[in-house]
């Protein structure tokens, strides 16, 4: 049986505690961090991923939304987007789950939380009885595309 048109797979992570999550439609692999090749690294850049012959930037989620640090245990991931030949990796602090969500009940955010990060959120929903801020997987590889992030 086909899935209903209007959900969607997205993959559920951590930082600092709270859950997000990102559509699977873009998503290229899930890798640990201990290919990442870290290149004196400062603000949200954390170094490069060598993918299939292809050198993949890395963004520290957690500091491009002003969360701090994020973890470098064995539990962080690094989640990787892309269209065609470009890519780019996202350093979570873990990977939890792969749910089928139904988009529709996504809602916007609040107005009161609106920054410059705003762009990159779908929406708030709920998952499991909590609470998960959505990312818009097209404006994160669209901003890496202008040099944005």
């Amino acid at each position: 049986m086909d899935k209903p048109k209007n959900d969607d797979q997205v993959i559920i992570f951590l930082l600092k505690g709270d859950k997000f999550g990102i559509s699977v439609k873009n998503m290229v692999e899930i890798s640990k961090l201990g290919g990442l090749k870290r290149e004196g690294t400062e603000g949200i850049y954390e170094g490069k991923l060598m993918l299939r012959s292809h050198e993949v930037p890395v963004v520290n989620l957690s500091m491009l939304f002003h969360l701090g640090e994020g973890d470098n245990s064995e539990n962080a991931s690094i989640i990787v987007l892309g269209k065609s030949s470009k890519m780019i990796g996202l350093k979570v602090d873990a990977v939890s789950e792969v749910i089928t969500y139904p988009i529709k009940s996504i809602r916007p955010m609040p107005k009161m939380i609106m920054d410059s990060a705003v762009n990159y959120f779908l929406g708030i929903g709920r998952a499991n009885d909590e609470l998960v801020l959505f990312l818009n997987d097209n404006e994160i590889l669209a901003s890496t595309d202008t040099g944005k992030t």
